[in-house]
């Protein structure tokens, strides 16, 4: 093992680049990390400016910049049992109109039937994802096939206001509400 060079810098210790000063320990930009377990995969970078690499197990799960948190493909804020935080997209809703693909992207899709219509929703990307979808127009009986569904295969709706919240647990779409704002007692059928 080598010999480390230390020097004194204003206020504090450099040893191989490393200023240590009144409690902080400074990299002064060089590449690398903070390495906190003993094989080296779980570690906190500096991959650009302004940014923090938070690595667990040798992949990047969280980026951290100026007041936004990222979570990498796969990875999840999450709490004991099956307790995680919601994620609900930032964007203007979905307008549909007649068949098609429900998208994820949006929190929530207005679906206007044009007859006996057939929509499909693909599987979320993170777990907590939300979706709303409301029949909003009733043109026909819209069935909604989602790629994988708990507790059934679709989602009936068959009149106006009839909405469905689903939520991406993970591996599948689960509705935690089936409701109708328009009469307050009808829902769609999950099936």
């Amino acid at each position: 093992m080598g010999v480390s060079t230390i020097t004194t810098a204003s206020g504090g210790w450099n040893v191989e680049g490393l200023t240590f000063n009144n409690g902080t320990v400074d990299t002064k930009g060089t590449a690398g990390s903070i390495i906190l377990d003993a094989d080296g995969d779980t570690h906190l970078g500096a991959s650009t400016d302004d940014q923090i690499d938070v690595t667990v197990g040798g992949s990047i799960d969280f980026v951290v910049s100026s007041n936004l948190l990222t979570l990498s493909s796969g990875s999840a804020i999450g709490g004991s049992g099956s307790t995680f935080v919601p994620l609900i997209p930032i964007a203007a809703q979905q307008a549909l109109s007649g068949p098609g693909a429900i998208n994820i992207t949006t929190a929530y899709t207005a679906w206007t039937t044009t007859g006996a219509d057939a929509g499909t929703l693909i599987d979320g990307v993170v777990k907590g994802q939300m979706k709303k979808i409301q029949l909003v127009v009733d043109g026909g009986d819209g069935t909604l096939t989602p790629t994988t569904l708990n507790g059934g295969t679709n989602i009936t709706f068959a009149d106006v206001g009839d909405f469905a919240v689903l939520c991406w647990d993970g591996t599948g779409w689960t509705a935690i509400e089936l409701g109708n704002a328009a009469d307050g007692s009808t829902a769609p059928v999950l099936a």
